[in-house]
């Protein structure tokens, strides 16, 4: 069992501060947790006022510079609105400078605002998150000059440098909540697998993780070889009470935020038929009790997140568990406390070292 950070987490100034001192508390953060065992520290990508970060790759290399064993994810790059190129690039150079050590999460996003604000239309961003991966695999496994021809992107003669340290590239994790298809393709292309466990069709997400692991074996990749990671809102208190009455009110802080998003902005194409309505009012009128009584959080103290996650790990089959941390402007020290804590008290129970079972 692994467990890792997924840092996709909202700013607010009145909490924070300005925000140097919010980089830096979340990169001592990782320093934190790398010191405690966890497997990895995964950047989200949004670019949308302080929601998440527009350049998670600075902000891995940044915890590269600090920290030597802590593996660095994207939670995820959002392929289709960027030159695929220029990703592979920072990527690469990302593996390089952190001695190999990048987890490459990659989607083509949910939320129609990126689209917008750069230009891409929404029926076409599959297409572009598709062939933009295949050209960064391509510069990445190329040993020498090599072309591409695609529907988007063209290159001709191309000698790609510098390539990645991790042969034949770093773990390439493609994410997939709500649409089968996109478990479908995860699978024929033998990548693992990334999903959100927190949002409330929950039997929609297990439905796409079995068929993502039937998708595997039908195409000869035994399941056991890929991981498949959950998402959850995570914190440890001493108590379960203690634990909601910390974390629970900045968790709907959070969860308000992330489902009034994309309100002004919902999906017109067919190809996000499964996120109707987008994620407005996903979470109205819902308290942390609600959601932990659904199975939607991981908020409680050691023995209830035990509990929890062995559940999580049975239902959905998760090798792999994403913790969301400091949501809503929960507190820099409550946040070192539910790692240490976690870390401590519920980790050792996965028979793991380095946050892996």
């Amino acid at each position: 069992m692994k467990f890792g950070l997924l840092f996709n987490t909202d700013y607010h100034a009145e909490v924070h501060g300005p925000p140097a001192n919010y980089y830096g508390r979340i990169l001592d953060q990782i320093v934190h947790a790398e010191n405690l065992g966890y497997h990895s520290a995964w950047f989200g990508e949004h670019h949308y006022s302080a929601y998440s970060f527009g350049a998670p790759a600075v902000m891995a290399t940044a915890a590269a510079a600090r920290t030597k064993r802590i593996r660095l994810g994207t939670g995820v790059s959002l392929l289709p609105i960027h030159q695929p190129i220029r990703l592979a690039e920072e990527f690469a150079t990302l593996d390089i400078l952190s001695g190999g050590r990048l987890e490459y999460g990659v989607g083509r996003g949910f939320l129609r605002y990126a689209l917008d604000l750069f230009g891409v239309e929404e029926d076409e961003s599959t297409d572009r998150y598709r062939e933009a991966l295949d050209l960064i695999l391509k510069a990445w496994t190329s040993p020498g000059p090599f072309s591409f021809e695609g529907r988007f992107w063209n290159v001709r003669d191309y000698q790609f440098f510098p390539p990645p340290l991790q042969s034949p590239h770093p773990p390439i994790y493609a994410s997939a909540t709500l649409t089968p298809e996109s478990f479908v393709w995860t699978a024929k292309r033998g990548f693992h697998l990334a999903t959100a466990c927190f949002v409330p069709n929950k039997q929609g997400v297990k439905s796409g993780i079995d068929l993502y692991r039937k998708t595997l074996e039908e195409s000869g990749i035994d399941p056991g070889t890929r991981e498949v990671a959950g998402v959850f809102q995570m914190y440890c208190g001493e108590t379960h009470r203690e634990a909601h009455a910390t974390a629970g009110a900045n968790v709907l802080r959070y969860l308000d935020f992330f489902g009034s998003i994309d309100a002004k902005s919902p999906h017109r194409s067919k190809s996000y038929e499964h996120h109707k309505g987008g994620t407005k009012g996903m979470f109205e009128g819902i308290t942390s009790e609600m959601l932990d009584a659904q199975q939607l959080l991981l908020i409680s103290d050691p023995a209830g997140l035990i509990e929890r996650i062995e559940w999580a790990r049975d239902y959905y089959g998760l090798s792999y568990f994403l913790l969301e941390i400091g949501q809503g402007g929960l507190a820099h020290e409550r946040v070192m406390e539910s790692l240490a804590r976690f870390a401590t008290e519920v980790m050792p129970r996965f028979a793991g070292s380095s946050g892996r079972a």
